[in-house]
């Protein structure tokens, strides 16, 4: 036994005895703890560890234990050894050590060991470790919504909400992680919580609770999906939303905000019906019209109007919230909005604050900012008395455990920014990996804003997420998918169209998650035996289901036409084909493409081979290759869908050059289906079958074929082959090629009583695209590569050859890197102090040459590695408290320091920034707010302390621009102890700032 007299902290003693009891197994150590261990389920365990020995089962109020009985703990067996006791549940061992007091589970099946501590568990007065083995190749995910972060290893995550919605925050509080091993572990605690995933020690992982009570479970599962829906089971399947959920959303504020007369060349001006251009104020003296939900005060500022002006630009709302910010609400004024609204099928709810005495009566569901799963409870029994059995709907700005049983997540950040693309991208695959599935970014942020390469960027793969929304009236800049010229608008417009022709298929998603199927997922959900899948260099793309890979545009490079360039985007599955979802382009998976072109209206957007798609009403869209099959789920929308739902089973299976289709009857049924229905087929091929045959119950029938699309149209039943094929015409004014289809008409029919199938011979799609390249002796391998020094950085490499043909390929660290032309690249996206080990060779059509030798380089370190931590930070202005003096010094750059109290240029502001130990620097660094200019140091005084107490003048007063550069200071061959700045101006009336960074001066080599 080890011990810990500072910090009041022992790591459990021998295991020196073991009984059976009436539904736990109760362990003694020789420190004197007892340890329950109870078997809830095959494959789901608890180790409880109370100090106090009160085990109170319930403690933490997390998790419902009503719904396990003792069945697995009665049939559980224990025996012990020399060494060990050991507990037999099912196929898994439970394998107690008594002299190392450590706990493994080793699955019989598998014949392997699912998880094992690596030492045995440490208790302290007001904390808890679990220090587990952590193998070569296992991955960490969960934790909740950790800004930016999907996969864990290497990382130290925090199981402590802080609000910060950009990277480095965390926005909920799931002390729930798993091992791509097969195990999960969900800490039953309320307290926050710290897990060092190898930052530390690359051979451990430590599980840190700032909780004297060690209650955990134990979740064993052959699949991301088997862990989860273990979790769900613990703490509560996912809220299954009412359809219209699915629809575009819109939260505003339209009961204090006040417009001014504005101008057109303002980049902040609306232009309203009457045809006059108006912005958002504070100041009532400058103001021309008021905010209201009917047009109390003014029709155009209004609610009404706003539903109004969606459908006037053809984006009809499915759900708004009027009040979102502001607590008061009168009811007459919110029943009469909702009866406008409800006749224009637009669902309202409202903002809620804190705890209502009362719902009104005329609301549909609630948006929140509580996670508390009581509070939620009551909001979700209050709405089913309002909606009278229809689905209750709640959205709340933060998680917590079981809350997605209750409410949908629903989070803004800042807008007008690039990076905040590919951390909401990672945030909604962590989230999903978290068990909170059902989760949204607002468009283009709630604060911030006014880029419109962004907010289209935004839109266009926010379509493609569970939640379409955005969040009004908290920014100068107006958030509404037509805030922009008709151009941008229209693009919106056709991505707002293609969800909603998608919708089907993500409904069919959500009743997914009730599985444990992430939403939005992660490439190795679908393609677990590619390590890449596991890690960040994927992060920025995602898996909707299992048919649709999409890859944001996170970055505002751009090529010579002024097109976005996307590199470093990964294609999985050697043997998958990949086709772009609007030019039918294929590709080969299993590699990076790099220097592909998208125009503003073109999101990569690639549809899986095998994909099947329902646009409604049985209207079907298949990407044939190989065998694949989908079950497509409906209901009436709002009604209890686990005995009211249908399901729909199509199957695709193509062998060789024959398509066979089958369309199973429809099972199950709800309220309002309509059980006769016509069916279509839209086949995508690339030249025209032999024979199409169709079989309704096995019998066969006579299909007529069609030379021209009007008489296909008017036909009842029919084929016709379209080399003009389209099922999405909203994109057809942006591009020139279309698609080639065969389409299939079938009449009317009971589909809850009919099986179809389809067979149709000499059929091909996209053979040629799976043809893999042949090594040509007559090339020759490359030589004389360069890789040059000078343009290594933390992020790139740049490497130049040689050219012998327009086409090479690399590499690097075992994945194929295509679509590289030219003699020389440069690779982006890299990780910082990392080895890439790289190999190149010619291309020339579908004939390569061997590789080249090995070459490569260590990326630099990142610029942030050499900052100063635990930087202790004061004040003499009070801080905003929902931006604390901490926020500047924290290493977030999301996160952001503001004053409480206005500027005085009288009263100078100081901040003077401690460090742990004298420290030698080389350069200080503030980082501007970008959303706006205000509040920004513009003449600042810099003092040096070597002990903390006496600080002299370091040069003259510095002058800053009040823009969104970061403003360095030298402090070459500086010691300190601390630093103090003086600001004396600001460009606004108070005084913010993201972060100040200090460096470490390097050492020489």
């Amino acid at each position: 036994m080890t011990q810990d007299t500072q910090i009041n902290r022992h790591q459990l003693g021998r295991l020196i005895g073991a009984s059976k009891c009436d539904h736990f197994y109760e362990l003694h150590y020789a420190t004197g703890e007892i340890a329950r261990l109870y078997i809830l389920a095959d494959g789901t365990f608890r180790l409880f560890i109370d100090p106090d020995k009160k085990f109170d089962e319930n403690h933490s109020g997390l998790v419902n234990l009503s719904k396990f009985n003792n069945h697995f703990f009665e049939k559980s067996s224990p025996r012990a050894t020399s060494e060990s006791f050991i507990i037999q549940s099912g196929s898994f061992q439970l394998i107690f050590e008594q002299k190392t007091a450590t706990m493994s589970i080793f699955d019989e099946s598998l014949h392997r060991t699912r998880f094992s501590q690596l030492s045995p568990i440490e208790l302290g007065s007001n904390q808890t470790i679990e220090s587990l083995k952590q193998n070569k190749n296992e991955f960490y995910f969960g934790g909740g919504i950790q800004n930016g972060s999907f996969s864990h290893k290497g990382k130290r995550i925090y199981i402590k909400r802080d609000g910060i919605t950009g990277a480095g925050g965390v926005l909920s509080q799931i002390p729930f992680f798993w091992s791509n091993a097969g195990f999960g572990e969900f800490r039953n605690t309320n307290q926050a919580g710290e897990y060092d995933f190898g930052k530390i020690n690359e051979n451990a992982a430590l599980i840190k609770h700032e909780d004297r009570i060690f209650d955990n479970f134990y979740l064993i599962g052959n699949s991301p999906s088997d862990l989860i829906y273990k979790y769900y089971l613990l703490t509560g399947l996912p809220l299954m939303p009412p359809k219209y959920a699915l629809d575009l959303g819109h939260m505003g504020n339209f009961l204090t905000t006040l417009w001014k007369p504005s101008e057109a060349k303002e980049r902040n001006a609306t232009m309203f019906e009457d045809g006059n251009y108006y912005a958002r104020t504070k100041d009532p003296n400058e103001s021309s019209g008021k905010a209201s939900l009917n047009g109390e005060e003014e029709y155009q500022f209004s609610a009404r109007g706003a539903i109004d002006r969606y459908q006037k630009f053809h984006f009809p709302l499915g759900w708004l919230v009027p009040n979102y910010g502001i607590s008061d609400l009168e009811e007459e004024a919110l029943t009469n909005f909702n009866d406008y609204a409800n006749t224009h099928g637009v669902e309202v709810g409202i903002w809620v604050k804190n705890n209502l005495s009362s719902l009104p009566k005329s609301i549909s569901f609630i948006a929140t900012a509580t996670d508390n799963i009581a509070q939620l409870q009551k909001d979700t029994d209050s709405l089913k008395v309002n909606l009278n059995r229809k689905r209750p709907f709640i959205i709340s700005n933060s998680g917590s455990v079981g809350s997605q049983a209750y409410s949908a997540l629903a989070f803004g950040t800042a807008g007008g920014n690039w990076d905040n693309i590919g951390t909401q991208v990672a945030s909604l695959l962590g989230a999903g990996l978290s068990g909170e599935t059902l989760v949204g970014g607002s468009v283009d942020g709630t604060t911030g804003g006014g880029n419109a390469q962004i907010a289209i960027r935004d839109f266009e793969w926010k379509a493609f997420t569970p939640l379409l929304f955005n969040i009004n009236d908290q920014s100068k800049f107006s958030k509404t998918p037509f805030a922009y010229n008709s151009k941008m608008s229209n693009i919106n417009h056709a991505y707002f169209a293609l969800r909603q022709q998608l919708k089907p298929y993500l409904y069919t998603l959500i009743y997914g998650t009730q599985k444990g199927h992430p939403f939005v997922q992660p490439l190795f959900m679908d393609f677990p035996h590619e390590q890449v899948n596991y890690t960040e260099q994927v992060g920025h793309e995602f898996m909707l289901g299992s048919s649709i890979l999409v890859a944001p545009i996170t970055n505002g490079r751009e090529d010579s036409n002024g097109n976005s360039r996307k590199d470093n985007l990964y294609l999985p599955g050697h043997r998958t084909m990949w086709i772009d979802l609007f030019t039918g382009e294929k590709y080969i998976g299993g590699r990076v493409y790099n220097k592909l072109s998208y125009p503003i209206w073109h999101l990569p957007v690639f549809v899986r081979g095998g994909a099947i798609f329902d646009l409604g009403k049985r209207n079907f869209v298949l990407y044939p290759q190989a065998k694949s099959s989908i079950s497509f789920y409906d209901d009436n929308g709002y009604t209890d869908f686990t005995h009211n739902h249908t399901e729909t089973r199509v199957t695709s299976d193509l062998n060789s050059s024959k398509l066979t289709i089958t369309i199973d009857p429809v099972k199950g049924d709800y309220s309002g289906m309509e059980t006769n229905s016509t069916t279509n087929l839209n086949i995508m091929c690339d030249a025209y079958p032999d024979r199409v045959t169709v079989k309704i119950n096995d019998q066969l029938i006579n299909l007529q074929e069609y030379g021209t699309s009007d008489a296909f149209a008017h036909a009842k039943e029919g084929f016709f082959y379209n080399t003009n094929y389209s099922w999405m015409p909203e994109f057809d004014q942006y591009r020139e090629a279309k698609q080639t289809a065969l389409q299939i008409k079938l009449g009317s029919r009971d589909v809850t009583d009919t099986k179809f199938e389809i067979i149709i011979q000499n059929f091909n799609y996209g053979s040629q695209t799976l043809v893999h390249s042949i090594t040509d002796s007559v090339l020759r391998s490359p030589k004389g590569i360069s890789l040059d020094p000078a343009k290594i950085t933390a992020h790139s490499l740049s490497v130049s050859w040689t050219k012998m043909t327009d086409q090479v390929q690399f590499e690097i660290n075992g994945i194929l890197y295509d679509g590289i032309d030219g003699d020389k690249f440069t690779f982006h996206e890299l990780e910082p102090n990392k080895r890439y080990v790289m190999r190149m060779r010619y291309v020339a059509g579908n004939k390569v040459s061997g590789w080249s030798e090995p070459f490569g380089a260590i990326t630099k370190h990142a610029a942030i590695d050499y900052a100063i931590r635990n930087v202790q930070t004061t004040c003499n202005y009070a801080e905003n408290p929902a931006h604390p003096i901490k926020y500047l010094t924290d290493l977030k750059l999301a996160s952001e320091w503001k004053t409480k109290d206005q500027f005085d240029e009288n009263k100078p502001l100081t901040l003077t920034f401690a460090f742990e130990d004298v420290e030698k620097l080389s350069r200080m660094a503030f980082i501007p707010r970008n959303i706006d200019r205000q509040g920004t140091p513009v003449e600042v005084g810099i003092e040096i302390s070597t002990d903390g107490q006496n600080f002299k003048p370091y040069g003259e007063h510095i002058n800053w621009k009040a823009d969104a550069k970061n403003k360095v200071i030298g402090l070459r061959d500086v010691s300190a102890k601390a630093i103090r700045m003086t600001v004396y101006k600001s460009s606004g009336p108070l005084v913010a700032g993201k972060e100040v960074l200090f460096f470490r001066a390097k050492d020489k080599d």
